[in-house]
């Protein structure tokens, strides 16, 4: 049963919190008052959002609102979580390390219900005193369905990332949150993974650090990949290794006995994104199956186009293709599954001709710089 946090030791202590404002470009003091306190979350709500409707089919920010967010943030998951018994934050704890106490208000986490006015769902707050989230209730639209709980895991990442690595690139902080999303069995990135899918060849994130371009898509294709192979012990050393970007997932994986490297891992999910079948390369945690948009070149044609960094870049062929050459003045890697068993595929070198017996399933590039590239297929 749902408790009821009107008995919480805080309940309607005043508060401040400074809440960015899209308009001013400042974070001016707002007001807000304790409405749930639980073994490790005290819930603030800001008092111009208290019990009053956002709209006809919208639910106000009441007692109720606030007692189900609770109970689905510490006490009890998703039925699809990693750990259904747990809540948002103890499963966050368990998958990827525990909070710092030392950044926390006597070893609880505040969480503060506020109106951004559209700046974002949710966020951990940077330019705060003290560690806190903020969590935007009128884009939200509830506090306790799957998007508020989805956010809340996503951004309670960051909280326990903060205390292990606090300059970690923004790419792999990011990759890892869209994980502890899927590790609490929320899958609600389906527009941002559905916008990927449709054009996977962008520089999605691990060739320029700016939080304002990464891909939240490929971020989840790729921290739900790393957590589906490694598991939490490969999350928990992600998130404590102090080197960064592909040298500290290198180093992390070295570190549970993982003779993987990070790019190769990458390069799998690529493949995965794809074939998502039982031959060795999928995710077990959506179904990705036909969900890319390939180019299709056909027998005597060729194909050029530039790949981005770190984008994908994927090929299929008509029946008639039995001969391929890649040329690329760049590095590229470029990976030809053959027809038949997904997990055999060869290894293109530009510039040097590939045959086959029959039309291959796919040939999946990418690049850690931008390259360009002809393909001839004969």
């Amino acid at each position: 049963m749902v408790p009821d946090y009107t008995q919480s030791p805080c309940y309607g202590q005043a508060a401040t919190t400074r809440v960015y404002d899209v308009d001013t470009h400042q974070t001016p003091e707002v007001n807000a008052t304790c409405r749930a306190e639980g073994e490790r979350t005290r819930v603030y709500v800001v008092d111009e959002l208290w019990e009053k409707p956002f709209d006809a089919d919208t639910p106000p920010i009441d007692q109720a609102e606030i007692n189900a967010f609770m109970y689905g943030f510490e006490v009890k998951g998703n039925a699809k979580s990693l750990a259904p018994e747990f809540g948002v934050l103890p499963t966050d704890e368990l998958v990827f390390g525990e909070l710092n106490p030392s950044l926390l208000t006597d070893g609880k986490l505040p969480i503060f219900i506020v109106d951004s006015g559209g700046a974002g769902e949710g966020y951990l707050c940077s330019w705060c005193d003290r560690q806190e989230l903020h969590l935007d209730a009128p884009l939200l639209r509830s506090l306790h369905g799957e998007k508020a709980m989805s956010i809340a895991a996503h951004e309670t990442f960051h909280a326990i990332h903060r205390g292990y690595d606090a300059d970690e690139t923004v790419w792999v902080d990011e990759t890892l949150a869209e994980a502890a999303m899927s590790a609490n069995g929320y899958f609600t990135d389906q527009a941002w993974l559905g916008n990927f899918l449709q054009n996977t060849n962008v520089a999605w994130g691990p060739s320029d650090d700016d939080p304002r371009t990464f891909n939240y898509g490929a971020g989840l294709l790729f921290g739900t990949y790393l957590l589906e192979h490694g598991g939490t012990e490969l999350m928990r050393a992600i998130t404590r290794e102090p080197k960064d970007d592909w040298a500290g997932l290198d180093a992390a994986l070295a570190s549970v006995g993982d003779s993987a490297k990070s790019f190769e891992l990458f390069q799998d999910m690529a493949l995965a994104v794809f074939l998502d079948d039982d031959a060795g390369y999928g995710f077990e945690t959506f179904d990705l199956a036909n969900s890319v948009v390939p180019a299709i070149v056909g027998t005597g044609d060729d194909y050029s186009t530039a790949i981005s960094p770190y984008g994908l870049v994927y090929v299929t062929f008509d029946s008639g293709a039995r001969e391929l050459t890649l040329e690329s003045a760049q590095a590229v890697s470029a990976r030809l599954v053959l027809a038949g068993n997904a997990s055999e595929f060869i290894e293109v070198t530009p510039g040097e001709p590939v045959s086959f017996e029959s039309a291959p399933r796919v040939l999946v590039l990418t690049a850690k710089t931008r390259a360009p590239i002809t393909l001839s297929v004969r």
